[in-house]
C-alpha cells in the first residue's frame, strides 16, 4: 500500500485545525463590536454647554466636536467650538470656526460679534472685523448695546476716537434706557445687564486714555 501523501494529510487537517481556532482551542479569534453614540448632534452640544460652565473646556470642546461630526452645518456647536478656542487664546482656530459660522448664517450677529473679539484681542484682522461689524450693526436688530459697543471697540483699535465714542455713548444711552424699565426693557428689546453697562463705561475710560 502506498503511503499517504503529507500534503493531503496536512490538507485534511485543516478543517480540524480552524475549528479548533474558532472554538478557541489554539487562540481567540477577536469580535468585532460597533459601538453607537447615544447622543444627538444636539445632545452633545447641550452636554457641552454644561462643560464650559463648569469651566471644563476640553470636555466642551470634545463635545462640541462630536456635534460636528454628527452635523457638519450645526451652527451652533460652530460657534461654542469658537468660543472654546477663543476662551483658550488660541485665536487662529477661534477665527475659523466662526468663519464656517458665518458661511452657514451669512451676517449672524453673534458670530460676527465673537469674530471681533478674535480680531481685538489678537490685534490681528481688526479692518475685516470692522466692515463686518458696521453691517450688523447698520441692519435690523443691529441697534444693540453690546453689538454697539463691540463696534466702538474696533473702531478705537482702528483709531478712530470720534466715531469709536459715538458707537459708546449710543450704547450707553440703549443700556441705561433699557435698564430703566428692567422687566420689559424698551420698546420690546431685553433689559441691559449691569455687567454689560459696566464694560461699555469701561470702555470709554479706555478710549479717553488713549486718546486724551
Amino acid at each position: 500500500m502506498r503511503g499517504k501523501s503529507p500534503l493531503r494529510s496536512w490538507r485534511r487537517g485543516l478543517p480540524y485545525l480552524l475549528v479548533l481556532l474558532l472554538a478557541g482551542g489554539c487562540s481567540r479569534v477577536p469580535r468585532i463590536i460597533v459601538l453607537e453614540d447615544p447622543l444627538t448632534a444636539a445632545e452633545h452640544v447641550e452636554l457641552g454647554v454644561a462643560y464650559e460652565r463648569k469651566g471644563e473646556l476640553d470636555l466642551a470642546r470634545r463635545e462640541y466636536e462630536r456635534a460636528l461630526r454628527m452635523d457638519g452645518k450645526f451652527y451652533r456647536a460652530r460657534v461654542n467650538l469658537g468660543n472654546v478656542f477663543l476662551a483658550k487664546k488660541e485665536f487662529g482656530k477661534a477665527r475659523e470656526e466662526y468663519l464656517l459660522a458665518l458661511e452657514l448664517r451669512p451676517g449672524d450677529a453673534e458670530a460676527t460679534n465673537n469674530l471681533s473679539w478674535v480680531a481685538i484681542l489678537s490685534g490681528e484682522g481688526i479692518e475685516d472685523a470692522l466692515a463686518r461689524m458696521e453691517g450688523v450693526v447698520s441692519g435690523p436688530g443691529g441697534r444693540r448695546p453690546t453689538l454697539l459697543d463691540t463696534l466702538g471697540v474696533l473702531r478705537m483699535h482702528a483709531n478712530r476716537p470720534g466715531e469709536a465714542e459715538e458707537a459708546f455713548a449710543l450704547a450707553e444711552s440703549l443700556c441705561r434706557r433699557a435698564g430703566a424699565a428692567p422687566r420689559e426693557g424698551v420698546n420690546g428689546d431685553a433689559p441691559c445687564p449691569e455687567e454689560v453697562l459696566r464694560e461699555i463705561e469701561d470702555h470709554r475710560r479706555e478710549l479717553q486714555r488713549r486718546f486724551p
